[in-house]
């Protein structure tokens, strides 16, 4: 099972997220947050596989969140959830430390994938490590 953690300043997105999550094969959210100090609580609490982090959260910047976070080396992944689809928005989100940045307009198998994408992608650097 992928334990994702949801971080959206929008209870309705959230909530939205957590219920496709948990109709999904091989998915459960273990938590929900609306903002950076929330997350930080959450994930200490249910030590999640990914994270889906909202690009804009009120007034926190989402990609320095995650840059910040991304600093441990023992961090989850992290998927930038975005309104902004384009090319410079995923090479930001990468930039800052996500595996990608997905345009919140897209499917969400787009976003299971990029989910299911960031924790293959830590499963083989831990086995380089």
């Amino acid at each position: 099972m992928i334990r994702v953690l949801v971080v959206d300043d929008h209870p309705v997105l959230r909530a939205g997220l957590e219920a496709v999550l948990r109709a999904e094969p091989g998915f459960v959210c273990v938590g929900v947050a609306a903002d950076g100090a929330e997350m930080q609580r959450v994930m200490h609490r249910t030590a999640p596989d990914v994270i889906v982090l909202d690009r804009r959260l009120g007034d926190e910047d989402g990609l320095a969140l995650c840059a910040t976070l991304r600093s441990d080396d023992n961090a989850p992944e992290v998927v930038i959830y975005t309104a902004d689809g384009s090319a410079d928005m995923n090479r930001r989100a990468r930039a800052a430390g996500a595996c990608s940045a997905v345009a919140k307009e897209r499917d969400v198998s787009e976003l299971f994938d990029a989910l299911r994408l960031a924790v293959r992608r830590r499963a083989e650097v831990d086995a380089l490590s």
